[in-house]
């Protein structure tokens, strides 16, 4: 893959650094290239993903816009209405927790 000149120094040809005239040996060069081409395909799919979760995003803040246009009034009342449905699913989680009587039992 090198050749040489008349000095002996190796020249610039496949798989040899051409600053410093050093050769990469094959092994080297394509544990090199590997390295690069995942960096490369780590950086695509993370740029990917980074679209996919802006988009993501702005799906979810359209999705909920209306809230910010609610009045205190609005945002207190459906406070409520949650806390009253908590509350039932509570109460009627803790009945069924009771064990199961027979019928006709007192």
């Amino acid at each position: 893959m090198t050749t040489e000149t008349h000095a002996g120094s190796q020249t610039g040809t496949a798989g040899s650094h051409p600053e410093s005239g050093r050769v990469v040996s094959a092994g080297s060069w394509s544990r090199l290239r590997c390295r690069v081409e995942e960096a490369w395909n780590r950086h695509v799919r993370y740029r990917k993903l980074c679209r996919q979760l802006d988009h993501m995003r702005a799906e979810a803040e359209a999705r909920t816009a209306w809230v910010d246009e609610l009045t205190e009034e609005e945002l207190a009342a459906m406070l409520r209405g949650l806390r009253e449905c908590i509350n039932a699913m509570e109460m009627e989680t803790a009945g069924s927790d009771a064990p199961d009587r027979p019928e006709g039992a007192s």
